[in-house]
């Protein structure tokens, strides 16, 4: 429900613990609502105007590294940072966009709501908004106008999501504008909420959605984990998410007496520009592993979870093994056949199966397991070989990424990984509350020491897990 700007100034802080988070957490995220309510301001709100505000948070990817467009699962939570959102209705089909980026700069953009709608040339923190915008107008045909100002302290390219963050905050404001949930089209074609985040993902992606026709997208082949774990997280929860299609498989209680600490990496994790390619090239292998499976076996497989399940219901006793054999028959350092453009090294195709078995089928519900029970050695067991996987089977660690658990076990972290599209991005640990200040000055203290170039760009911080994306009022 709207309320007034001037309520959005004043008692923000009470509305976000209503929403779950912790009293710190809103103390800490009212300057960000702030900012944004003054952002509208100065574009000539009064204190009066009715607004709309929302929380929209990152996420972290526990352990399921590039997992979900596979079909697999994932256990995620959501971050104590990321984007406040106030925004107040237009009465043209104008959406205006307000922001500051981390030099400060005032960023303003205009988009007119239309089918065909792309962002102006040279402006690319629009693409994504103007995709959202483009998709939704053309499957539910929204035209009513929105002024959005944003205030934000999730850092950019870190692999927690940024820019699935924005796609849904757009989703959420233009939904309100618009009514969709009273859309017949919303009502018929997106009945749940897995079915609302597997959306969110294919308005990324630009796949179709049931009869919700795509379009060209954002440029990247991910899933739908992102935009999930950033709308359905919960307060001092774990997610389990399986996709394609999208399935809440649990939700696991997070230890009272430990905490993350967060090591954003200052390596840029882009899924964008020149770092499409590597990004997309996971899912590439992905894809052309099943169609080896396929090809090998006569039978047809959209994804590797496709391909477990036919070979299970097969009846065979060695299923990860068998499906290596199947796919090897294609992995020999040419090219798959029916993509004589795509050329891989011998092997790519059955590490990138090994990964995702071994993710999916092992490490995911196992970590999920190791910290409802409080399990730490269990647990860094099983993040231990997550992290090993990574770099052996997706190759998408840098230096950094690579370096950074390695150092947080020999600083005391019970367990540690690297998550997010890879090439860059950022690293958990978990570390009893009790130790979190001594440890954290001792893992940045290790990092600077073998990277001293990040010093400045790097940084740390703590979080339990919160809530998803929400409306404040």
């Amino acid at each position: 429900m709207p309320t007034s700007l001037k309520n959005v100034l004043t008692s923000i802080t009470e509305q976000l613990v209503k929403g779950g988070m912790t009293s710190g957490a809103a103390q800490d995220k009212a300057p960000l609502f702030k900012k944004a309510a003054t952002l509208l301001q100065e574009d000539g709100a009064s204190e009066d105007c009715e607004v709309n505000a929302y929380w929209v948070p990152g996420r972290i990817e526990v352990v399921g590294k590039h997992t979900d467009y596979c079909g697999g699962r994932s256990l995620l939570a959501a971050v104590s940072k990321g984007f406040a959102v106030v925004t107040r209705d237009r009465d043209d089909d104008i959406v205006k966009i307000i922001t500051t980026f981390a030099s400060g700069e005032k960023k303003v953009a205009e988009v007119r709501m239309h089918r065909d709608l792309d962002p102006a040339e040279g402006e690319s923190w629009v693409n994504y908004p103007a995709t959202t915008v483009r998709r939704m107008v053309r499957n539910f045909g929204i035209n009513k106008g929105i002024e959005i100002a944003i205030g934000c302290d999730l850092p950019e390219a870190s692999g927690m999501s940024t820019s699935s963050a924005v796609i849904c905050y757009m989703f959420m404001t233009l939904s309100a504008r618009n009514n969709i949930e009273e859309n017949e089209t919303f009502k018929k074609h997106l009945p749940t909420t897995e079915e609302l985040y597997s959306y969110l993902g294919f308005i990324e992606n630009g796949q179709n959605c049931n009869e919700l026709a795509g379009d060209k997208g954002v440029g990247t082949f991910g899933g739908s984990e992102d935009h999930t774990g950033i709308m359905s997280g919960q307060a001092m929860k774990l997610n389990m998410f399986s996709y394609c299609p999208t399935a809440h498989e649990g939700a696991f209680s997070f230890p009272e007496e430990v905490t993350f600490v967060i090591c954003v990496s200052g390596c840029i994790a882009e899924k964008t520009g020149a770092k499409m390619g590597d990004y997309n090239n996971a899912a590439f292998l992905a894809r052309d592993g099943a169609k080896a499976w396929s090809k090998a076996t006569g039978k047809s497989a959209a994804n590797y979870k496709e391909v477990i399940v036919h070979t299970k219901e097969g009846g065979s006793t060695g299923v990860k093994e068998s499906i290596l054999d199947q796919i090897a028959k294609f992995d020999d350092g040419k090219h798959y056949p029916e993509d004589a453009d795509r050329k891989y090294p011998a092997g790519a195709l059955t590490r990138r199966f090994d990964q995702f078995y071994e993710e999916n089928e092992v490490i995911v519900p196992g970590v999920a397991k190791a910290f409802a029970e409080a399990d730490y050695t269990r647990l860094a067991e099983l993040t231990d070989k997550s992290q090993q996987l990574t770099d052996t089977g997706l190759m998408n660690l840098v230096p950094e990424t690579r370096a950074l658990p390695k150092l947080a076990r020999e600083n005391g972290a019970l367990a540690s990984s690297a998550f997010g599209a890879g090439f860059g991005g950022s690293v958990w640990a978990l570390v009893k509350k009790s130790e979190e200040e001594k440890f954290t000055k001792a893992w940045a203290d290790a990092y600077y020491q073998e990277f001293p170039e990040v010093k400045g760009r790097a940084t740390f911080f703590d979080m339990v897990p919160g809530p998803g994306a929400f409306s404040l009022f």
